[in-house]
């Protein structure tokens, strides 16, 4: 055991402990919240050249057949549950801009910032509605409210998820929604895998089920209103280059490309799907909570 004390970067207990290490990264629960969280010696999200990236996530920002799909469904659910016509919305971690693009396509007001240097420049430079910028870097820039915030694939990469969540409902308008998606810690396929679940690898540094991500929401006024375990359709090559890279930690093999043809739906109900409605910061355990869909809703 580390002789190091380490506290909960959600709840600041000191009540820690490793429970495994996977590769040179120690993974921590705390036992006053249940927060699961890794700390490798430096962030290995920050300075990445395009370069360093893997081939199954480049494929994954880059355009795909499947990507009309995928956005479509997210989109219906986002209106199931606040209609975006007339609405403002900031995609956070905007990535290649894929949402961002598509939401304008439709007609929302939709804007990304996205503090990856490298993918700014290769996917969003030449276009005014991204920015380049850190979230608190963004907020202090006295940018207006918006009527929705979206950070899917986001929150887990983020070391410090209360600061987060607090400029989050910071950017938000009164009666605003938060869009989060990460992977769900507590459900039973990460239960069944232990160490060996996919989503444990080194760019991820917090791991959440809904009760904590519900308790790290609420303190800055962010109630639950929907969660489901969304899938998608993907192809089997990258299904193939996924495997090899960010479960098994080797090179992708060439012969990947030869199934990039073929589409399935995979859902594996590990990722979490939240909707947050924003209400009022003083007094945020007072509000009755909204009944959660904890269905899947394959995409």
């Amino acid at each position: 055991m580390s002789a190091i004390e380490v506290t909960c970067r959600l709840c600041r207990s000191p009540r820690t402990r490793r429970v495994f290490t996977k590769g040179a990264t120690e993974y921590w629960d705390c036992s006053a919240c249940g927060f699961r969280f890794a700390t490798p010696e430096t962030n290995p999200n920050l300075g990445r050249s395009l370069g360093d990236y893997e081939a199954a996530y480049l494929q994954y920002l880059g355009p795909d057949a499947s990507d009309d799909a995928n956005l479509s469904s997210l989109y219906e659910w986002i209106e199931r549950i606040v209609p975006l016509h007339a609405k403002r919305l900031l995609d956070i971690g905007a990535g290649s801009g894929k949402l961002v693009r598509f939401l304008r396509a439709r007609g929302v007001d939709a804007h990304g910032i996205e503090p990856s240097r490298a993918l700014f420049d290769r996917f969003l430079g030449t276009e005014p509605a991204f920015t380049c910028a850190m979230l608190d870097r963004f907020r202090s820039s006295s940018a207006p409210a918006f009527d929705v915030v979206t950070a899917f694939d986001v929150v887990e990469h983020v070391p410090d998820p209360v600061e987060f969540l607090g400029d989050v409902a910071a950017m938000l308008g009164p009666g605003g929604v938060f869009f989060v998606s990460t992977p769900d810690v507590g459900s039973l396929t990460a239960r069944a895998f232990g160490r060996r679940w996919h989503f444990y690898y080194p760019y991820h540094l917090s791991y959440f089920s809904l009760r904590t991500l519900a308790r790290a929401a609420e303190p800055h006024g962010l109630r639950v209103l929907d969660c489901r375990h969304r899938g998608k359709v993907r192809s089997a090559g990258y299904m193939v280059r996924y495997a090899a890279e960010f479960i098994a930690g080797a090179a992708a093999p060439a012969w990947a490309r030869w199934f990039d043809r073929w589409y399935v739906p995979i859902n594996l109900f590990d990722t979490m799907y939240v909707a947050f409605g924003r209400g009022s910061t003083s007094s945020p355990t007072q509000e009755k909570p909204a009944p959660v869909a904890r269905g899947a809703d394959h995409g």
